[in-house]
């Protein structure tokens, strides 16, 4: 099932770790920085890498790996990778941002017994906010390449053939090149309950609680997964679309191959900025809600890759003070966005 969140930062604790990870992607130098090892394009270069190796990768894993139906080992692995670019809109006073993210995720579960699941969670997120030409802000660029590290332990226990739990522990460094990591830590965690009306119609709430970089944040989120006609389904979305795992999408089988889906949610990325930068050791925040449609192709069950179209609404900019006071907000106009996503199960 495909969990949900209001905030970025359930998006950690709904992926796992990877072991393969690329250490030239790491966040964190022996000087306690989040530093600019190589630049941004290296991390761009990796990224794409992994995207084309899942791509061949995955189908020839999920061939060899079929056997009798209702067979299992218990243990699952998966992966997603996605680029998502947000196309230049106006800034509220003069100028224009453009985004570009990066994403990628790896989970790997474990079925202990009938009743207990536990779960190991990895993902990195790195976004370019490319600025120009701002006339009416604190600084012609109040930051620029963001990084968002997470690790998650899931664990999920069955109440009984009907009722779930779910508890996610999380732990997250999210700072610009140059931050302090020791202050860009997001840390806590999310519980839930889920009730299975029917196998395929699956609702529940949960509860998620951060220490969010100078702020206390807790919130409610659903959790869907409807299969409503043998076509139609409503779920929470796919964790590299442009919502993330948060909010609601519909979809539409066309094929066994072909799916298409409308979805979107509200997103709140907040981070910590460089610390010799022109705000030093100051916090950003970008918040928006975007929405989009989702053509999917599955080649075989495992595999998949998702083409998205969009745009991002109600875009907000917030410069805080390194004590999260507020300097500066002003407004993002919407933007159209594109992505595409590669995610594999095996």
């Amino acid at each position: 099932m495909t969990y949900l969140s209001k905030k970025s930062h359930l998006e950690g604790a709904l992926t796992s770790i990877h072991s393969g990870f690329s250490h030239s992607l790491s966040p964190l130098s022996h000087a306690g920085r989040i530093t600019h090892l190589t630049g941004w394009r290296q991390v761009v270069v990796a990224l794409a890498l992994r995207l084309v190796v899942s791509f061949l990768l995955f189908p020839a894993l999920s061939a060899a790996d079929e056997g009798p139906p209702g067979s299992s080992r218990g243990l699952g692995v998966g992966l997603a990778a996605a680029p998502i670019y947000q196309f230049p809109a106006k800034v509220s006073g003069g100028g224009n941002l453009s985004i570009t993210r990066l994403i990628f995720h790896a989970d790997i579960s474990k079925q202990v017994d009938q009743k207990l699941g536990l779960g190991l969670g990895f993902s990195y997120e790195f976004t370019d906010y490319w600025f120009s030409g701002l006339t009416n802000f604190p600084v012609s660029r109040p930051w620029q390449e963001v990084q968002r590290l997470g690790f998650s332990l899931p664990i999920m226990y069955a109440l009984n053939n009907k009722w779930r739990l779910l508890v996610i522990p999380t732990f997250q460094l999210a700072g610009e090149f140059g931050a302090r990591w020791g202050d860009a830590l997001v840390y806590g965690g999310a519980i839930a309950v889920t009730y299975a009306f029917r196998p395929d119609a699956v609702f529940g709430l949960g509860l998620a609680g951060y220490a969010n970089i100078e702020e206390a944040r807790v919130f409610p989120f659903p959790m869907v997964n409807w299969q409503i006609t043998d076509r139609l389904r409503l779920t929470n979305p796919f964790r590299t679309s442009p919502a993330g795992p948060a909010g609601l999408e519909l979809s539409y089988a066309l094929t066994e191959q072909w799916t298409v889906g409308v979805g979107g949610s509200y997103r709140s990325n907040r981070f910590r900025l460089d610390a010799s930068g022109p705000i030093p050791n100051g916090i950003g925040e970008y918040t928006s809600i975007p929405t989009f449609v989702r053509l999917s192709y599955k080649p075989v069950p495992a595999f998949g890759i998702d083409f998205y179209s969009g745009i991002s609404f109600l875009n907000k900019i917030y410069v805080n003070a390194p004590d999260g006071d507020n300097l500066y907000t002003t407004k993002h106009s919407a933007a159209p966005l594109l992505g595409v996503g590669l995610s594999g199960r095996f």
